[in-house]
């Protein structure tokens, strides 16, 4: 590495550490934004980019969007019945899971919607809820 790659480098770690302090979480518009900004203004390639990012975060404690999308995803797999179907409480528990792994910062709200971006991309469904009449009303409540 040269004198001056080793330097942006440098540069670009302090910057994660900035911009990740007292972050609990960094959605995806912002992790892109700052891979862009070490590849733009720092002259680094995706990859030096992406790992000074990943193990900022890692030393941060804060979760990464992409990160968690993966082991929200794996959860869901476990939670959904052999039809492809996930309870409501079942999706209530992965929402619970995903605004802890957040950090809590997430409101509920947008935990619901992103858990529910990411069945519809699994093609998952919801399993009707109620005891006389069953429904999935309790899914499509939910702003996508």
């Amino acid at each position: 590495m040269m004198a001056n790659e080793t330097a942006a480098t440098a540069r670009y770690a302090e910057l994660m550490k900035l911009q990740l302090l007292g972050r609990r979480f960094l959605d995806r518009e912002e992790e892109r934004r700052l891979l862009e900004e070490g590849l733009t203004r720092y002259g680094l390639s995706l990859d030096q980019a992406n790992g000074l990012l990943r193990a900022s975060a890692e030393e941060h404690g804060t979760a990464l969007e992409a990160e968690l999308g993966k082991s929200t995803r794996e959860l869901l797999k476990t939670m959904a019945d052999r039809r492809g179907r996930v309870s409501r409480q079942d999706f209530g528990r992965t929402v619970a899971f995903y605004r802890a792994r957040a950090g809590g910062d997430l409101p509920e709200a947008e935990a619901q919607k992103r858990v529910k971006r990411l069945m519809e991309e699994m093609g998952l469904q919801a399993r009707p809820n109620g005891r006389v009449v069953r429904s999935r009303r309790w899914y499509r409540a939910i702003e996508s």
